[in-house]
């Protein structure tokens, strides 16, 4: 459509959309800042009205209103529990519902990604290298649990590099940890008298919910019982015992005795269910962990050099007696007898004393150590379930499995 204006008018002539074209428009750029922000399961969390008037709530989003040209760097401390990644997210989310860009890492899985584009096996240098870049000159960073990364030596390079790029070029950044200190990943230098700080209160749940992997309390809130699909993603008929599945993890879930192992192929809804879980179990006042198996052990061996809280052998044994543990993903660690033996210890320690255990897998437990595997296919302790549907992302058919369920007898 063409807009009247008088000749003269830098305007006059000029061909404009009209109004529901512009607003497609403006949909399809948010969608586009979305897919691109990495925020996942954050893409819709939003603060209310209330939430967002706090003192903490209204400086972080005046930050992240602020223009991308006027430098600025930002610590948001807060224990868990206390909202800060769901703050965050905020900061994000308004930032694309302003159409501008926003880019949200937890720092554990950053460092991950990196690795992994180091080591592919075709093109391994070139991927490095892009997604370095992105994430180096994004306009706007988010950086997440950024004092929980293993303070390896790589580690602490490569976030040094990150941040002293985005610092010298004047990328507005966010830095999201617990507490104020980052001596501990050599990063203290950073947190100059210019950084903003603000700090969340509320009481912390570090007592009550733990994770490694990501599934932070804000993420582990959307997986439901209620939300996960029973028909999979091809329908009812490619998804033999999904209903059986969500049933046997719901009853488990209401009164925790024992094992219960879920074994799938990949994308079958093992996670969600786990989740799904743990979120119910933390509600109702129990202390939960939920694990991604490679992110413990990495954070394990980490831990040998800390002291206090983090420590390894506090980790450990809060492992060993939290009351409901999940380990999501067993078999995708590298088995190194290291590895072998601390599982071992975990799940020796917990299978004795018949604590409520939940481990996804999608290996067959033959290709196990031969010790987890024997008390995985334990009856008399746990229950083993497996599930057969098709790949929720991809739709690829289902691994052939055996649905039989087993329970044990709750004692006490």
């Amino acid at each position: 459509m063409r807009v009247s204006r008088p000749v003269g008018d830098p305007e006059f002539g000029r061909v404009q959309p009209c109004e529901c074209q512009r607003v497609e428009q403006e949909a399809l750029t948010a969608a586009r800042l979305q897919r691109l922000s990495n925020l996942g399961p954050l893409s819709d969390a939003r603060l209310s009205e209330e939430e967002a008037s706090g003192e903490v709530a209204s400086s972080a989003c005046r930050f992240a209103d602020a223009p991308d040209d006027e430098p600025g760097w930002l610590l948001l401390t807060g224990s868990a529990g206390s909202g800060r990644t769901r703050l965050s997210a905020e900061m994000a989310n308004r930032r694309i519902a302003d159409g501008r860009s926003a880019l949200y890492f937890v720092a554990a899985d950053l460092l991950d990604r990196l690795r992994a584009a180091m080591n592919a096996s075709s093109g391994g240098d070139f991927s490095y290298a892009l997604l370095f870049e992105h994430v180096r000159d994004a306009p706007f960073l988010i950086l997440d649990d950024l004092d929980c990364v293993s303070p390896t030596d790589w580690a602490r390079e490569k976030l040094f590099q990150l941040l002293n790029h985005r610092r010298n070029s004047g990328r507005r950044s966010v830095l999201v940890t617990e507490s104020a200190g980052l001596s501990g990943i050599g990063l203290q230098s950073f947190l100059t008298l210019d950084v903003v700080k603000l700090e969340l209160g509320g009481e912390s749940s570090g007592s009550k919910y733990r994770e490694f992997g990501g599934m932070t309390k804000e993420v582990l809130s959307q997986y439901t019982f209620d939300s996960f699909r029973e028909q999979g993603l091809g329908g009812r008929q490619d998804a033999e015992n999904l209903p059986r599945a969500k049933s046997a993890v719901k009853e488990w879930t209401e009164q925790p005795a024992g094992w219960l192992t879920l074994i799938g192929g990949t994308g079958v809804g093992k996670t969600h269910l786990a989740a799904a879980a743990a979120n119910d179990r933390l509600a109702n006042g129990d202390s939960v962990c939920f694990a991604v198996i490679p992110e413990l052990l990495d954070a394990l061996r980490g831990s040998y050099r800390d002291e206090g809280e983090a420590s390894f052998e506090a980790t450990f044994a809060w492992l060993k007696d939290v009351d409901v543990l999940v380990l999501d993903d067993l078999g995708a660690h590298q088995a190194t007898e290291w590895a072998n033996e601390k599982l071992y210890q975990l799940c020796a320690s917990r299978y004795l004393r018949r604590l409520p255990t939940l481990i996804t897998t999608n290996v067959a437990p033959e290709s196990l150590d031969p010790r987890l595997a024997s008390r995985l296919l334990d009856s008399q302790r746990g229950t083993v379930l497996f599930v057969k549907a098709k790949d929720y992302r991809t739709d690829q058919p289902a691994m052939v499995v055996n649905p039989q369920v087993r329970r044990p007898r709750r004692r006490g």
